[in-house]
């Protein structure tokens, strides 16, 4: 560990050090391994090796469209379990993501958004990770983002695995997968087998409740429904920023107030899957982000989202399968605002920022074995975005600042080869090709080695673009005196070279390194207009990055299992500076342990990330936080229990914010001390 700690150091501090970590990092993953640990590993066939491991090989589909072992897979993967999401108590997808190499977090005490590989720019709304349920698409049509808080589609016990797969994606999916893809696979109803039924209670009056029907009928019905909500009154804060009597000093009460509800509800049957979901989250606005008025609780937002999706696989040959899907969706945005009057002696003006999105499409994918070493996924796509309307307006007297709408639709056409070329060594070809509205198209190839040098350990050598249209959000909304809109936006791009290898000491212990090159294109961010000098988004130039990332993953025998990883990384901008929201080094660590008493087990969260800039220039400091979670897994009562401690030490931290012309003096979001959770789920 200590060499880690010191390639981590040497990283960040001096000049062309991509090269000299990468080859230190692959020395570490092949070192230190006895000759008679050697000798029994070789003597061992790959598939027997991987079955014994208890780290598991987990077979994905998330990677390429069709199911693969994580060592074959063409990319960085990992895989997150439904008894992961139970071990580390955690609440919602972005605190699974958090804990996953190459990612973090930043909040606005609205929601909460995703960095990857040292690229998080304050004001992004999670529109370069692309969000999957079942492989279902689930970015909205009017932001293009991944709902990853409390304003989720999917509640986290319907989950039975995520599969996060790093790195660009477009080869297959086609835009906003750019830095990572993240398909969430729930749970049958064979897996949840009865009537499932949970509760929690945390910090701030938080009430979670949720019912689930799950079950695999005779006649080979899979039957899965469920219903669950939240009630937070939330934290009472306080907002430096907003230190003034007429202010109450920047304190605050019942703004930070959080509720959600969802609906999930899925039949399947010989190969024909029928799924319909729904959510809707509404959530205060404490930090007055926008220049409402401060401590008000009548300023608030509203996120609802719903989908439907017919499925059909089928077997046409021994070596063949085709499937289709019909899908429909919707999101609507609802932000009520309070504003002070023009003068002291006028009533405050409410003003609300509404939008709305309605799409759908298909989908047709053929999976066909074409020869004994080639494996061919090909496929098209079409989605029609037939509402996209966004609009602005006060009420008592009405007044319209916005109202604009528009339609748009997508296809594309991919086709992924992998050949395997020897025994030793695959070979994946795949190119997509989409059209988004009137722009012109994008050709998005990916190229993947995957070489076993021996039985133990295995490269993958890499190389992918990706791309990014800009939504109509970024190219339409305009509000007067403070943003215009510019429809002459072009698509980001990003280019990828990356390298990694696995290598296992023994059945129980994998190391893992991964190093990095990207370049993004065409960035757009929103920044000051020189001419109106009003906020719009524009394409400011290019980014570029390099990065290297350590996993090391243990488990014993008695069922304890440790996991580290070890980012590091150096994001500039065209002018070679540092990003802000970018650090440079993030530590991780995943522990759990079995306890000698009535099944109980111990888990244990570590998070530390370096200093990051701000976009006002200063910096934010550093931390580093706990988290334990104590859980007695289902037992054969029908009962599970946990109870869980978040930011153990109390520490205090904050994130970068966004600028904000409403607030301009703030640089920062101060984030949670302590916090519980006590959780009980029956089984019927």
């Amino acid at each position: 560990m200590n060499a880690v700690i010191e390639v981590s150091r040497r990283a960040s501090a001096e000049p062309g050090w991509r090269s000299r970590a990468c080859l230190i990092a692959l020395l570490l993953v092949t070192a230190n391994q006895s000759a008679a640990a050697d000798a029994e590993l070789t003597e061992m066939p790959l598939e027997q090796l991987m079955s014994e491991a208890k780290l598991r090989d987990a077979s994905i589909a998330s990677a390429s469209r069709f199911n693969q072992r994580v060592s074959t897979t063409p990319s960085a993967v990992t895989v997150i379990t439904h008894d992961d999401i139970q071990q580390y108590g955690w609440r919602t997808v972005a605190e699974v993501l958090r804990s996953v190499p190459g990612f973090y977090l930043h909040s606005d005490r609205s929601y909460d958004y995703l960095g990857a590989r040292g690229f998080a720019r304050p004001e992004d709304y999670n529109s370069r990770v692309l969000l999957l349920i079942d492989g279902q698409r689930t970015n909205d049509a009017i932001y293009d983002m991944a709902y990853l808080g409390s304003e989720q589609l999917i509640d986290l016990d319907l989950v039975d695995r995520i599969e996060v797969v790093r790195g660009p994606g477009s080869s297959v999916y086609g835009g906003n997968a750019l830095f990572g893809t993240i398909n969430i696979v729930t749970r049958t109803g064979q897996q949840i087998d009865g009537i499932e039924v949970g509760t929690s209670y945390s910090s701030f009056d938080t009430f979670y409740g949720r019912a689930t029907y799950g079950k695999r009928l005779d006649n080979g019905a899979d039957i899965v429904a469920s219903v669950s909500g939240m009630d937070s009154q939330g934290p009472d804060l306080r907002f430096p920023e907003f230190n003034a009597p007429e202010t109450n000093y920047g304190r605050t009460s019942d703004t930070a107030f959080d509720r959600n509800s969802r609906l999930y509800a899925r039949l399947s049957q010989d190969g024909l899957s029928l799924t319909a979901a729904a959510s809707q989250r509404e959530n205060g606005n404490p930090g007055a982000t926008f220049g409402v008025l401060f401590g008000d609780p009548a300023n608030r937002q509203t996120d609802s989202q719903a989908y439907l999706s017919v499925n059909y696989t089928r077997r046409v040959s021994a070596d063949s399968e085709v499937s289709g899907r019909l899908f429909w969706g919707a999101y609507s945005y609802d932000g009520r605002g309070v504003y002070a009057g023009a003068t002291i002696d006028d009533p405050p003006v409410r003003n609300r920022d509404r939008a709305e999105a309605n799409w759908w499409g298909s989908e047709l994918k053929l999976i066909t074995a074409w020869s004994a070493r080639n494996k061919l996924v090909s496929g098209v796509e079409y989605q029609s975005n037939y509402r996209q309307r966004q609009w602005n307006y006060d009420l008592n007297p009405y007044q319209s600042y916005l109202d604009d709408l528009r339609h748009s639709d997508r296809s594309g056409l991919y086709a992924q080869n992998d050949f395997q070329w020897t025994d030793s060594l695959k070979i994946s070809l795949g190119a997509r090709y989409d059209k988004v509205g009137t722009a012109s198209g994008e050709l998005s190839p990916r190229l993947g080695l995957v070489f076993r040098s021996s039985e133990q350990t295995g490269w993958k050598l890499l190389y992918g673009s990706a791309f990014r249209p800009a939504n109509v959000y970024e190219k339409f909304y305009t509000f007067p005196e403070t943003q215009i809109a510019n429809d002459q936006l072009k698509p980001e791009k990003l280019t990828t070279w990356e390298a990694g290898v696995d290598h296992y000491l023994g059945r129980n212990t994998r190391l893992a390194a991964t190093t990095y090159y990207y370049r993004m294109d065409q960035l757009i961010e929103q920044i000051t207009d020189t001419e109106s000098g009003l906020l719009k988004h524009q394409n400011t130039g290019n980014a570029r990055a390099q990065g290297l990332e350590l996993e090391a993953d243990q488990q014993w025998d008695n069922g304890a299992r440790l996991r580290l990883s070890l980012d590091v990384s150096k994001t500039e901008n065209a002018q070679g500076e540092q990003l802000s929201n970018s650090p440079h080094v993030v530590g991780k660590l995943l522990g759990s342990l079995p306890l000698p008493w009535m099944g109980l087990r111990l888990g244990t969260e570590g998070q530390w990330l370096s200093s990051r800039k701000t976009d006002a220039g200063t910096d934010v400091a550093s931390y580093g936080v706990v988290n334990l979670t104590l859980l007695r897994p289902m037992a054969k009562d029908g009962w599970q229990f946990s109870a869980s401690l978040f930011n153990l030490f109390d520490k205090k931290f904050a994130d970068p914010a966004a600028p904000d012309v409403g607030v301009p003096m703030r640089s920062q979001f101060e984030q949670d001390g302590r916090t519980f959770r006590i959780k009980a789920i029956h089984r019927f």
